[in-house]
């Protein structure tokens, strides 16, 4: 099988020092050499989304860290909030519900933000202290939600915000300590430029309080354990120690080039290739999209299935679908991460000329 360039929008392509780092010698997890890799790890955390409290490490994906939020913060007297606009606002609703806990579901439309106010109508018809669970960047759809006006609302309902930062973290920016962000969600795989496998709980104090008398059932994910052994500088169960040195690795490359550089440096990879698609006459999809990913409307009679199975079978590039509804209707670009504008150049070459030969294809047959 021909080999490819990932340019989805997680897991993405890895820097070679990263992979390297991976290849480390596993250490023992309960010696001070992992408590000094996972305290570095920790600190280097906190300053890329501005957190002065704890942050828990976990060995899951980023929905294992969703589910952990969920089980730790919620109650079966609390109200919760989850506000969807897209696949992964979906996944809190699920979570909750896999629980036994109908949430109050606010949804705007696919590939458009949620709009505070929306929030904000429907904390007002509940009694205070809910629990409002949404996305920073909806992968799904490009689309990014305005966090700190979010945090504003809940703050003044006496709510608590849970956030999926799993995509944003480290390609949008993000201040968990600067928006009052109560519970942040995130993992390796996507802008922090490490292997799949590691994920993190950020939990400010306010929201630590609650957890400690959190009644749903919990074992591998239980906070409180993990708060224990933070204490002695190990997590409670065996963690996946050489992903922690890629991720170790990722991070250092971040505050190299400097966080607010970083995110900078996001942001103008992201105009360049939304410039490129608007110049070959697509339309983005997102109104008010993430620096991590660019994402097109497919037009009629064009569906993204096709072009992402030639890209990555003659040319060995691979673009992502939509997915569940958008699958075929929608083409994302990943560019969290290890990018820059030449390789996203390159890969928009290849892209442009198999668009404009589908598109040719498609004119002849009408």
């Amino acid at each position: 099988m021909k080999g490819y360039r990932l340019f989805t929008p997680g897991p993405t392509d890895i820097p070679k020092d990263v992979l390297e780092a991976t290849a480390h010698k596993c250490i023992y997890h309960r010696e001070d050499r992992f408590r000094i890799l996972l305290n570095e790890i920790n600190e280097m955390l906190k300053r890329v989304i501005d957190c002065h409290h704890k942050i828990y490490l976990l060995t899951a994906s980023g929905t294992g860290a969703m589910e952990a939020a969920y089980v730790n913060m919620v109650s079966e007297s609390d109200d919760v909030v989850v506000a969807v606009c897209g696949k992964f606002g979906e996944r809190w609703s699920e979570l909750c519900m896999s629980y036994g806990k109908r949430p109050e579901v606010i949804r705007q439309e696919f590939g458009r933000s949620v709009p505070p106010e929306m929030i904000e109508n429907r904390l007002r018809q509940i009694k205070k202290g809910a629990i409002v669970f949404t996305t920073l960047t909806e992968t799904s759809t490009g689309a990014l939600n305005d966090i700190k006006k979010i945090s504003e609302i809940v703050k003044k309902y006496e709510g608590y915000l849970v956030v999926d930062g799993v995509a944003g973290i480290g390609a949008d920016r993000f201040y968990q300590d600067g928006w009052g962000v109560d519970v942040i969600v995130g993992a390796s795989q996507k802008a922090l430029m490490s292997p799949p496998g590691i994920s993190f709980v950020g939990i400010n104090p306010r929201a630590f309080e609650k957890i400690k008398n959190s009644d749903t059932p919990k074992y591998y994910f239980n906070l409180n354990l993990y708060d224990k052994f933070l204490e002695k500088g190990q997590t409670p169960w065996t963690p996946a120690i050489t992903i922690l040195y890629g991720l170790k690795k990722g991070l250092e490359k971040i505050e190299k080039m400097g966080i607010e550089k970083n995110f900078d440096h996001h942001h103008k990879v992201a105009q360049y290739v939304r410039t490129r698609i608007h110049n070959m006459g697509y339309e983005l999809f997102p109104e008010n999209p993430s620096n991590g990913l660019t994402v097109i409307k497919m037009p009629e009679g064009m569906d993204s299935t096709e072009i992402i199975k030639e890209c990555k079978e003659k040319h060995g590039i691979l673009f992502a679908n939509g997915q569940g509804e958008m699958k075929g209707k929608i083409l994302r670009i990943g560019h969290m991460g290890n990018y820059n504008l030449k390789k996203m150049d390159n890969a928009l070459n290849i892209l442009e000329q198999v668009l404009r030969k589908k598109h040719r294809s498609i004119k002849r047959y009408h």
